[in-house]
């Protein structure tokens, strides 16, 4: 029984030692961690695709270059260029031209002398 006696006192012995090292110093507790560094980041890309679906009108007798501008909204100079016409006087019936994009709406300002 002695030696059961002794086996048990240096167990206790043993678990009290590392039960006082395992608590640790009230010193420690009051450190805190250093800030964890985060990054955050965000990509957002916006694309904007503008299809023309290219359309042909083929010219009646009595149409000028201008009327048929007009009529599609368009910008006269950019339906000559499309359409390869250095003369504008000299578009012919039953010719197909190629109609660009209409244009933005111009506006115009009426002014009057005093």
């Amino acid at each position: 029984m002695r030696r059961l006696g002794l086996v048990a006192l240096a167990l206790l012995m043993s678990g009290v030692t590392v039960g006082a090292a395992a608590c640790g110093g009230d010193d420690a507790a009051e450190q805190t961690l250093p800030p964890i560094a985060t990054t955050t980041s965000t990509t957002s890309s916006t694309t904007t695709t503008t299809t023309w679906v290219p359309f042909t009108y083929e010219i009646q007798s009595g149409d000028s270059l201008q009327a048929i501008a007009d009529q599609f909204g368009v910008d006269i100079d950019k339906l000559a260029i499309l359409n390869g016409i250095t003369d504008p006087d000299a578009i012919e019936a039953g010719d197909e031209l190629e109609i660009p994009p209409p244009s933005a709406p111009s506006t115009t300002v009426a002014t009057t002398g005093t």
